[in-house]
């Protein structure tokens, strides 16, 4: 593949950072420093070095994803932009997908693997992976629906498991969930007689959007994930 190619799946950098960086000599295979980020290298034979440093080619890869308003959770579609069009261009993603879904219109967090056993472990029912969203309401949320949230209710569908409320004002609050039913969100708050404005994933697990901002991809690592 190209040194390029190589150097953004071992995680150096986006393709402008890697054409500084070997344009400034800091990169060598087998020993003998190169000018030239397109060339083509044996990953399996060749040794590449950064700094003097050995670089692991990352078969397994993660990211996350600060996801904006507009795009569907898929990786392909006809009719609807995707969330694969909001990932930078130097991102090799051939072989990435999402590990869950957001709806169209609900922001946030949102993984990216290509590792099937972890997607497995995120999104399966029986793991109870919880995922806290911010939720801004039409209408003042009362004592008695948080109440109803929490116990478990009935979404016509579906009972769900108890949720847990963070009441931050009369139409805004934190609801954490650990199901991932089909507009589950806003299914739960149309049952206490309300409607969701505005939504957003800020945690999946153990990941967080902390300081991204909206359309920003940041990389991670597998022990960021594991709970």
């Amino acid at each position: 593949m190209r040194l390029e190619k190589y150097l953004v799946n071992c995680g150096v950098g986006s393709r402008k950072d890697i054409k500084k960086i070997v344009e400034e000599g800091r990169v060598k295979i087998n020993g003998l420093v190169t000018l030239n980020f397109g060339l083509w290298i044996e990953e399996d034979r060749d040794d590449i070095t950064l700094d003097n440093r050995h670089l692991e080619f990352k078969t397994l890869r993660y990211y996350i994803l600060y996801k904006t308003k507009g795009y569907i959770t898929a990786v392909k579609d006809d009719r609807h932009p995707t969330i694969m069009e909001l990932l930078p261009g130097w991102l090799e993603t051939k072989d990435l997908f999402p590990v869950g879904r957001l709806d169209k219109d609900t922001e946030g967090l949102l993984l990216f693997t290509n590792d099937g056993d972890t997607n497995y472990k995120m999104t399966h029912p029986d793991k109870k992976i919880s995922k806290k969203y911010y939720v801004e309401l039409d209408k003042p949320i009362s004592e008695g629906d948080i109440k109803d949230l929490e116990k478990g209710i009935d979404i016509g569908t579906h009972i769900c498991l108890p949720a847990k409320v963070q009441y931050i004002e009369q139409n805004k609050i934190l609801l954490t969930i650990q199901e991932g039913k089909y507009h589950q969100v806003k299914k739960m708050v149309g049952a206490i007689k309300n409607k969701v404005s505005y939504l957003k994933r800020v945690k999946f697990g153990n990941l967080t959007l902390e300081d991204m901002k909206p359309g920003e991809l940041r990389e991670i690592f597998l022990k960021d994930i594991i709970l």
